[in-house]
């Protein structure tokens, strides 16, 4: 039976499902209070985590209730917190819409951490933020700057964690080197009282696509196939003319870059009109993933497609998107996260591919935590 007196108890603001906490355990760390603002997340991290008084995970934008938080927090006996705000606005995958209300939430986080800090019997011994690697970059848009009174994010964040006595350590961190076969570029701020929180060692090489599920690890699909043995390995009904396209595109090539008349089409037969070269991209057997997005599922999309095997006539197999199971091994999720997926969450593609596609990455996490 879980003992929250085992581990290092914290606060998870944006949780996401609790994917990239699924680890934590393994280095003494527990997720003991939770916030998600969108439902489906909230009750799935609820179904998995909020046994045995392990976590209270609550549904709520955080921003508007930092005072419960505060209470709640203490009441928890949490010693810090990890925020994974919203990157849309950050993100130049997403769009980079600046200014929007999500741009300020780590105002509010930043409010949340004085609170904390003042209140009698509450400790703050660390907090751990990840986002867009814009989140950290010293040159920002006038947008964040001119409210910051000339100040970056990185900068206005440390400014007010120095005066909470916290040191803070920040830096560019590509997962496929920490145990990931992703190539998922993240910009993460570590802070902690009265001492540096270093980051972990990379690797010398990175994990590779092979290495996870490129060694007989999954079955080969097609469109509309399952793996009877693998419920999360399956695939959709995929349109025969795309799958056309898909086939005659070469490993670690794109499909908007094919010679006539395999150039990737639209469900109607028109052109896509994707302007990016990674259009309909296949990836590389020998490489990291590219960035899964939440739409992992989208021909359409930079670098989405399963990497393939050339075949004697010429094709290459397996025309399609990876498979929830592909993107959980891609992701770093393990077993122990897998088969405590609730019943009514088992079958939503939409869902599972959403919060890979916005968590944190386990793996990564827990080498960051065990170097604390």
């Amino acid at each position: 039976m879980f003992n929250p007196h085992d581990y290092q108890n914290c606060m998870f603001i944006a949780c996401s499902s609790g994917v990239g906490s699924s680890k934590l355990h393994d280095v003494g760390y527990n997720v003991s209070v939770a916030v998600e603002i969108l439902p489906e997340r909230w009750r799935l991290h609820h179904d998995i985590y909020d046994k045995n008084d392990e976590c209270k995970t609550l549904l709520f934008d955080f921003a508007k209730h930092i005072p419960e938080l505060v209470k709640i927090y203490k009441e928890r006996q949490c010693r810090g917190i990890i925020f994974t705000l919203p990157c849309q606005p950050f993100s130049l995958a997403g769009g980079q819409h600046l200014g929007d209300y999500d741009t300020w939430l780590f105002l509010s986080a930043l409010e949340l951490c004085r609170m904390i800090a003042k209140e009698k019997d509450a400790v703050l011994e660390f907090t751990f933020w990840e986002n867009a690697p814009y989140f950290i970059s010293p040159n920002q848009d006038k947008i964040i700057t001119d409210r910051l009174n000339g100040a970056t994010i990185l900068q206005h964040i440390t400014t007010v964690m120095n005066s909470l006595g916290h040191d803070v350590n920040a830096s560019k961190i590509d997962a496929s080197r920490y145990g990931t076969a992703q190539a998922r570029v993240r910009g993460i701020i570590l802070t902690q009282r009265n001492k540096r929180w270093e980051f972990p060692i990379p690797d010398e090489k990175s994990l590779v696509i092979r290495d996870v599920i490129g060694n007989g690890q999954f079955i080969s699909l097609e469109s509309n196939q399952f793996d009877p043995n693998n419920e999360f390995h399956r695939i959709g009904y995929i349109n025969p003319l795309q799958v056309e396209c898909i086939r005659h595109t070469a490993t670690g090539c794109a499909a908007i870059n094919n010679p006539e008349p395999y150039k990737l089409v639209n469900i109607d037969g028109s052109l896509c009109q994707g302007s990016h070269d990674g259009v309909g991209g296949r990836n590389d057997w020998n490489k990291p993933a590219h960035t899964i997005i939440q739409g992992s599922d989208s021909l359409c999309g930079d670098w989405t497609l399963h990497p393939g095997n050339l075949q004697p006539d010429g094709t290459y197999d397996n025309a399609r998107y990876f498979s929830p199971a592909e993107i959980f091994a891609l992701t770093g999720i393990d077993k122990r996260y897998t088969d405590a997926i609730s019943p009514w969450a088992r079958k939503n593609d939409k869902l599972l591919r959403e919060i890979c596609g916005e968590a944190l990455l386990p793996n990564l996490v827990n080498r960051i935590f065990s170097n604390r």
